[in-house]
């Protein structure tokens, strides 16, 4: 690339002329000695092959070429001084984007409604959203490919960091023809001539193995069916009669807007009380990205 025909100081050295009348005043405000901006300036306009100003024992006046660069160099000058403040701001992790992988049975209303205060102090910052399983999430997050990960709180890697962020009661989705669809609440045992289907998301894997755990411990060996769709896409083969599904209870608003006359919602409780998902956000502390680093530090002052 060739070299540019200026640089900076002679933009500033132009504005200073204009502005003051004079090379003598232009050199008092930039503070140094007249004969550095004398040469400035003789070098940008031998360089532009232009005459800028015109000197005389009184000072210097613009050309018509002159006040036409003037008015661009300010321009120029501005901008500068805009990126300059931006990119002050963006070190500080005031300014910039933020990227967060949600898993795929997570609202995501949900983590914007816990980060709406930091999106208020941070008006500059752009949350951007991808969603997927925990396993891919977790790969991405290692890799760098996302800033934080929202996913449930298992089989994580010692060197990341994870904040928990709320904690999901588990529910029992199943048709309304179902011999149990009347009951208030059921226990586990209810739900052993069931077929329990299963999503390929982490929250499949936690639902899994809740049922391998409660109905274990009761002797009986639950039926499972996998299905390579996320866990919110399992009501509809409920619908179909084609099993029953465990639910995060956040997701029953969305469930009986979409199949709330085909689909029934039971609470499944025993001598424990009801089960639940743990959800957290997860980082890695060695994330360069200074807006990363501003939610983190909000994350962890949030903690309880």
């Amino acid at each position: 690339m060739r070299r540019p025909p200026f640089d900076l100081w002679q933009l500033l050295c132009v504005r200073a002329i204009a502005e003051y009348g004079s090379i003598h005043g232009a050199a008092r405000f930039l503070n140094t000695r007249q004969s550095a901006v004398s040469r400035s300036l003789h070098n940008l306009e031998e360089r532009l092959n232009v005459t800028l100003f015109i000197r005389s024992p009184a000072g210097t006046t613009t050309t018509t070429f002159g006040r036409e660069f003037v008015c661009w160099t300010q321009a120029v000058l501005d901008n500068v001084a805009g990126m300059n403040a931006r990119a002050q701001r963006t070190g500080k992790g005031e300014n910039g984007q933020i990227s967060v992988g949600i898993q795929t049975c997570v609202l995501p209303g949900r983590f914007s409604a816990f980060t709406a205060e930091f999106r208020t102090t941070h008006p500059d910052i752009v949350f951007r959203y991808s969603e997927g399983t925990g396993k891919r999430l977790l790969h991405r997050l290692q890799r760098g490919q996302i800033d934080f990960a929202v996913v449930t709180r298992r089989n994580l890697a010692p060197a990341l960091r994870v904040t928990p962020l709320w904690s999901d009661r588990i529910v029992a989705a199943l048709p309304v023809s179902h011999t149990l669809a009347d009951q208030r609440k059921i226990s586990w045992p209810d739900l052993r001539h069931d077929i329990f289907l299963i999503g390929r998301d982490n929250a499949g894997q936690d639902f899994e193995e809740l049922i391998q755990r409660k109905l274990g411990e009761t002797g009986i060996r639950p039926k499972i069916r996998r299905h390579d769709i996320g866990s919110n896409r399992i009501v509809a083969l409920v619908q179909n009669n084609e099993g029953i599904a465990l639910l995060p209870a956040s997701w029953l608003p969305l469930i009986r807007d979409r199949h709330g006359h085909d689909v029934k919602i039971i609470e499944i409780r025993d001598a424990g009380g009801s089960s639940h998902l743990e959800f957290g956000i997860i980082w890695r502390p060695d994330n360069e990205n200074p807006c990363a680093r501003s939610l983190a530090r909000y994350i962890e002052a949030c903690r309880p």
